[in-house]
């Protein structure tokens, strides 16, 4: 978890929004080498498209607050709030 991060598939320099149908994940090298482009305008390729999750995992991420988008904290909220 650690070696990863979130990317906008269109960045948000481009109009992209936070929102999972435009969020996915990606080690900081492949991040870096996207840069502020698509992934087409990069030169690569989505292993799969970004959709909002049917469900979310019971246990708490652990991604640094500053590091998350505002829309994810309602579901980490909620899971805390379940879990104690």
């Amino acid at each position: 978890m650690k070696d990863l991060n979130y990317d906008h598939v269109v960045p948000r320099k481009q109009g992209g929004l936070t929102v999972w149908e435009n969020i996915v994940t990606s080690c900081y090298p492949c991040n870096g080498r996207k840069a502020g482009r698509t992934p087409q305008q990069a030169g690569m390729k989505l292993l799969r498209q970004p959709t909002r999750p049917k469900v979310l995992p019971l246990a708490m991420p652990l991604i640094p607050k500053a590091n998350r988008p505002d829309i994810w904290e309602f579901y980490l909220n909620t899971q805390a709030a379940l879990h104690g």
